[in-house]
């Protein structure tokens, strides 16, 4: 077993080394405003936080207050995310939503995933702010990538209503895939969107999507990156999340490429399976969801990672798929 996991570890140390090298890790999301904070935490957060949270616990909101305003104004994202809620609240204080989104919104630009979703709810609904649909989009978005199921929700409904079905099915679906949320799980249900609607799909793009997604399993099996890739547009929007990153990072279809090569040139045994995946149709393409499991190393000291897929794919000319837009969660 422990062979198997120090593989497994090398396997994924140089992932991460070549994703570090692609792109800068924990870098603002792009579009949005006013630049990222650099300025590192005040040393002893941990020790402030936790009495700051006993104080807040023991009901002193006026001095929690004062210690969280402490926290916030030397970088801290846990005492600036307190800080805000306590404004909203009125807590220790007076109620200012004006406060609250100020502090959320330098949290947000620190990369906090539920600040980004508390701005991007104030610009939609006009808390603390003028309404502002565009703003309210670009934090749900950056709440989205960066794992929050709450603004996977709130960005793809917000999408299928303004005509966008296969960009705001994916958030949806990925929504429903990552909290089980009741809404989103609704949604597709009322909206007749999983296995049973796959009966809208034509039978020719269903054939061509299946035997795309098909030269792609073939591919993988096979170790071959470069047949994975050629099935993807070159100028194809690609998003991969590694075990344990906060969010999706976009890639080039080459750096695809190489992640895969990589992985597969560290694999001593490599096995992967897809399953069943499931299609939804709109006017634009065939979006197509899938589970698909690798394992790495032998049966005795196996370790296997679950890739959730999602993929929009659209028929070209001579009847094939192409894959136009590819995101990949990898869960160890």
């Amino acid at each position: 077993m422990r062979a198997g996991c120090v593989l497994f570890g090398r396997i994924f140390a140089a992932l991460l080394l070549l994703w570090a090298a692609v792109l800068s890790v924990g870098a603002q999301p792009a579009g949005l405003d006013g630049p990222a904070s650099d300025a590192p935490p005040m040393a002893g957060d941990t020790a402030r936080l936790r009495a700051a949270h006993a104080v807040y616990e023991a009901g002193d909101f006026v001095r929690a207050r004062k210690r969280y305003r402490a926290l916030a104004e030397h970088h801290s994202i846990a005492g600036m995310t307190h800080l805000a809620r306590m404004y909203a609240n009125g807590e220790g204080g007076r109620r200012s939503d004006e406060q609250a989104l100020y502090w959320d919104t330098k949290a947000a630009r620190k990369g906090d995933a539920h600040a980004m979703y508390r701005v991007a709810d104030a610009y939609r609904t006009g808390r603390g702010t003028p309404t502002d649909s565009s703003r309210a989009d670009r934090w749900y978005r950056a709440a989205a990538e960066r794992g929050n199921a709450q603004a996977q929700w709130m960005f793809g409904r917000r999408l299928y209503r303004r005509g966008a079905h296969l960009a705001g099915l994916e958030w949806i679906r990925i929504a429903a895939w990552n909290s089980d949320d009741p809404r989103a799980r609704r949604f597709l249900a009322d909206r007749g969107q999983g296995p049973a609607a796959e009966a809208g799909v034509e039978k020719a793009r269903r054939r061509a999507v299946l035997a795309t997604l098909a030269a792609v399993d073939r591919a993988a099996r096979a170790q071959n990156a470069a047949g994975i890739t050629r099935q993807i547009a070159d100028d194809a929007e690609i998003h991969v999340r590694l075990p344990g990153d906060a969010g999706w990072r976009r890639l080039a279809r080459a750096d695809y490429e190489a992640l895969w090569r990589d992985t597969f040139a560290q694999a001593e045994a490599y096995a992967y399976r897809r399953d069943d995946p499931e299609l939804h149709v709109g006017a634009d393409g065939v979006l197509a969801f899938s589970q698909i499991r690798e394992r790495f190393g032998a049966e005795a000291d196996a370790r296997t990672v679950d890739l959730r897929e999602s993929a929009t794919l659209r028929v070209v000319d001579d009847g094939t798929a192409v894959i136009q837009k590819l995101r990949l969660d990898m869960r160890d």
